[in-house]
């Protein structure tokens, strides 16, 4: 039996927290959360096969601030950590937040009023990268859409002001309906996820989020982008040992290929689809991270053709090296332990808090 220990007064807001692509961020990340977001809320953390220091400090969190823990041993897609915890959700709001995202002052109210005096179905952050002191735009209010040309379908996708300076363009930025919610942190009505099914397990890598997005267009739903509430997204480099397994599969063809075909069967578009096809583009630009001191040397040897060469390379390593080895057998050994329909393998801790 599970139980969930809520605040009082009972909140309207449950708080999941899943993988990404690393746990290095694990503590930085909650840490924000605690210290940004005014009670009550409710908070569930998925924990897909975090390194046994993370572990450790994820139970003594738990038992500290009175969450609500799930572990599996096997790593985890987010659709699939996403669906384990909202079998467990019992409140009105739900706001999805991946564990290498910080949050910062306003954020969760700001996606709550939004959501209330719009009514819209999903509602996004602005989403930042870079230091905390002098961010940089990862996205603000995205559009997506699949539009037909010449009788043939294809993906559109807009992603206006990435790489700006915030201070730049601060002044500008106001709340608007959107095309794409990002899955790094968005805010949904757990009526709006029950009516669609949950997030499909289909989605092995990040063309989840695109299909949620269309999914809730088709179903007549509306989502806004509300910049008053800023969260900042912390990758690598650099990247703990420990992090490697999830990060090769979160960037690998076991995930990336399959989440393409089974989102160009749902929508009717051909997989050599440019945009869609830029999953491949962004995917070789992160798992190209694990080498960067590679680029730099080729790039200060040789110029920048040193470092397409050395690109190059890189790509051939995972392709030839990498994908048919280390890879494939990660990949094989977490669908030996894939969890059945019901997820009854996943080991749910609940601790009673000191409050």
């Amino acid at each position: 039996m599970v139980t969930t220990n809520l605040r009082s007064p009972q909140p309207d807001v449950t708080i999941v927290v899943t993988p990404w692509q690393h746990f290095s961020q694990t503590k930085a990340s909650l840490e924000s959360i605690y210290a940004f977001t005014p009670a009550p809320f409710a908070l569930i953390y998925i924990d897909g096969n975090s390194p046994p220091h993370i572990q450790r400090y994820l139970q003594e969190e738990a038992h500290k601030r009175d969450f609500t823990l799930i572990r599996t041993d096997r790593y985890l897609t987010t659709s699939e950590a996403q669906n384990i915890a909202l079998a467990h959700v019992r409140t009105r709001y739900v706001v999805c937040v991946e564990n290498w995202v910080l949050v910062t002052p306003g954020w969760l109210g700001s996606l709550i009023r939004c959501a209330e005096e719009t009514q819209a179905w999903v509602v996004e952050p602005l989403y930042c990268i870079g230091a905390l002191a002098s961010p940089t735009i990862y996205s603000a209010a995205p559009d997506l859409a699949i539009v037909e040309e010449h009788g043939v379908r294809r993906l559109h996708e807009t992603a206006p002001l990435a790489g700006k300076p915030l201070v730049d363009m601060r002044q500008g930025l106001k709340r608007s309906r959107c095309g794409y919610a990002k899955s790094h942190c968005l805010l949904t009505r757990k009526d709006v996820l029950d009516r669609l099914g949950g997030f499909d397990e289909g989605f092995t890598s990040y063309q989840g989020h695109r299909d949620f997005s269309l999914d809730v267009v088709a179903a007549g739903g509306s989502m806004y982008f509300e910049p008053e509430s800023v969260v900042v997204l912390r990758g690598p480099p650099p990247l703990a040992w420990s992090d490697l397994p999830l990060y090769l599969l979160r960037w690998s063809d076991a995930w990336l290929r399959p989440s393409i075909r089974h989102f160009a069967d749902k929508w009717r578009i051909s997989e050599d689809d440019y945009m869609l096809q830029g999953g491949v583009r962004f995917r070789n630009v992160e798992r190209r991270k694990l080498l960067q001191p590679l680029q730099s040397v080729a790039q200060r040897m040789f110029g920048w053709r040193g470092r397409r060469i050395a690109d190059r390379l890189i790509d051939a390593l995972f392709e030839r090296v990498l994908e048919p080895t280390v890879i494939a057998r990660l990949e094989r050994a977490r669908m030996r332990t894939a969890p059945a329909v019901a997820r009854p393998s996943a080991t749910v801790l609940s601790v009673e808090g000191d409050a």
